[in-house]
């Protein structure tokens, strides 16, 4: 009996990770940016949703842009007007996510042109490659796939959200 031999997995098939997440539990510093407060929140989803949520609550004091990212993911009202599709951007080579040029962190305020039509089309895709262009890869990657409604993170639903923060409306 011969072994069947297919073409392998197609590409971009559902059983892909949607992004490359830390998968080891590790000490938060204060600073810490969206990316890595949602991927300790999804490892700590899995012991306690309680201790998750509490995470998120203290994190979004530190980091303001954790809220809006979750509120754009699973608040029902919102909804992008930017382009699906990975955006074609060059992203940040910074060694480091301290020493890219800005972070979500002061750049969420900026969400609220994404999803209004207020401003032309042109010029709000303008502003979000500026945005993933100057964040941190793996914030860039993130925000990019939550403009789709990809929700990278098994763990953090929409459940814990709205524990957390009681005010999105989902």
């Amino acid at each position: 009996m011969t072994e069947k031999r297919g073409r392998g997995r197609p590409k971009g098939a559902p059983n892909l990770p949607k992004m490359k997440l830390i998968t080891k539990r590790q000490e938060l510093q204060t600073n810490a940016d969206v990316y890595e407060i949602l991927c300790q929140a999804d490892i700590v989803a899995q012991e306690s949703v309680d201790l998750a949520v509490q995470g998120l609550q203290v994190f979004n004091t530190r980091n303001g842009a954790v809220k809006p990212v979750l509120q754009w993911m699973f608040d029902a009202n919102i909804n992008s007007t930017l382009p699906e599709g990975t955006s074609p951007y060059k992203s940040n080579d910074a060694p480091s996510t301290d020493l890219a040029e800005t972070s979500l962190r002061f750049e969420h305020k900026l969400f609220k042109y994404f999803v209004t039509e207020q401003i032309p089309l042109v010029k709000r895709e303008h502003m979000w490659i500026g945005l993933l262009e100057g964040i941190p890869k793996e914030e860039a990657e993130l925000i990019d796939l939550v403009k789709d409604g990809k929700w990278p993170f098994k763990n953090i639903t929409k459940e814990i959200a709205k524990k957390a923060f009681s005010e999105i409306n989902i």
